[in-house]
């Protein structure tokens, strides 16, 4: 009996050792032999691990002076001693810990760490000591904490107490224009109540890699985006974090739009050609906007085509003219947003005249049909 070894929580071996001490109290104990006494701890402690819940299960309360249903001191209850008792902060108490109580009672997130001569010192047992919650947990219960050997070895202005926020924060997103012009700027400003101030506030794109983060002490920040292109169009959603909880506003649309001034057009070789020559058309616009397509098109005429340029001119070559080449040439450019397509003006018309091919004798070799 001597050799058996508990793996087990170390509060739940402190909590064990409560009942021993009581159970020592009693005046049986002290008339039982040594093996009895080994076999009645064994006996005990193989009970309380298989029948015992946590002694604090779900029961937790805030208390004391000025205390409301989400700030006071933190008291949580003992069913083996059937009272409530606080939480000792001796330095290991801190906002993570705090974010687990607001969450356990239903508030909103950890606005505050206090001691308890904030709301008065507790006039009852101190029952945890060196809490430590990653922030996550559910419930006090889960995160690591002690059980003093003695439940009144913490000094009551050592308590732990929270001040919670009575609701999550809603953060809220706004832009100074809900468009903007390709190349130009855009700012953004992601917003909680004041009472929420500090924390890191995240702006991100809905779809696409696009996030930026930056940390504040107040209850906003302003993100400001240069030169803007067509990646950036879309729906923003800003999100604020405090601790480890993360709370999303709802989404806006930024538009991003291109006005393209009229492309201009030009002929080679210029005036007539001879039929069977080739024939240069060049289109350009004046954009920084490039990537996009130049389209050429016969007025009157079946005559269409469309050319991709990483560069702001495109030259269209029409070999072998014929008379149906003849006739006025207009030429555009579209760019293709993330979703939509914008359009140049048509540009201005050249003519295209063909002449004639004569031979060695004088005869025409194309007929120009009227």
């Amino acid at each position: 009996m001597t050799n058996v070894k508990c793996f087990c929580k170390p509060q739940a071996l402190a909590e064990f050792s409560v009942l021993i001490n009581d159970m020592k109290q009693q005046p049986f104990f002290s008339v039982m032999e040594g093996r009895e006494k080994r076999a009645l701890h064994f006996l005990i402690l193989v009970a309380y691990l298989v029948v015992s819940p946590s002694p604090s299960a779900g029961l937790i309360r805030l208390a004391g002076s000025g205390s409301t249903r989400c700030s006071g001191r933190v008291e949580i209850y003992n069913s083996l001693r059937h009272s409530w008792g606080t939480v000792c902060d001796d330095g290991w108490w801190d906002l993570k810990d705090a974010e687990v109580v607001c969450r356990e009672l239903g508030c909103g997130i950890a606005l505050q760490t206090q001691w308890s001569n904030h709301f008065d010192q507790g006039g009852v047992n101190a029952f945890r000591s060196n809490v430590g919650c990653s922030g996550s947990e559910t419930s006090l219960d889960n995160c690591f904490y002690a059980t003093p050997l003695s439940y009144n070895y913490c000094n009551h202005g050592q308590d732990a107490g929270v001040v919670c926020s009575e609701t999550l924060p809603e953060p809220t997103i706004s832009l100074y224009s809900n468009e903007v012009t390709w190349g130009q700027g855009i700012s953004i400003t992601c917003s909680v109540s004041d009472k929420f101030s500090g924390g890191t506030f995240i702006l991100q794109k809905t779809s696409g890699s696009f996030n930026r983060s930056q940390t504040s002490s107040t209850s906003s920040v302003t993100f400001n985006l240069h030169n803007v292109n067509f990646d950036h169009d879309g729906l923003y959603q800003c999100q604020y974090m405090k601790t480890s909880r993360r709370f999303s506003s709802s989404s806006v649309r930024l538009t991003v739009t291109v006005s393209f001034p009229k492309p201009r057009i030009s002929i080679y070789p210029v005036g007539e050609v001879t039929w069977g020559q080739t024939v240069e058309i060049t289109c350009s616009v004046s954009t920084q906007v490039l990537g996009g397509s130049f389209t050429l098109s016969q007025i009157q005429g079946s005559f269409t085509r469309s050319q991709t340029s990483n560069t702001n001119s495109a030259t269209f070559s029409i070999p072998n003219v014929d008379f149906d080449n003849e006739g006025l040439y207009q030429c555009q450019y579209k760019k293709r947003g993330s979703s939509r397509e914008f359009s140049s003006p048509l540009s201005d018309s050249v003519r295209l005249s063909v002449t004639g091919k004569k031979n060695k004798y004088g005869l025409t070799l194309g007929t120009k049909r009227e």
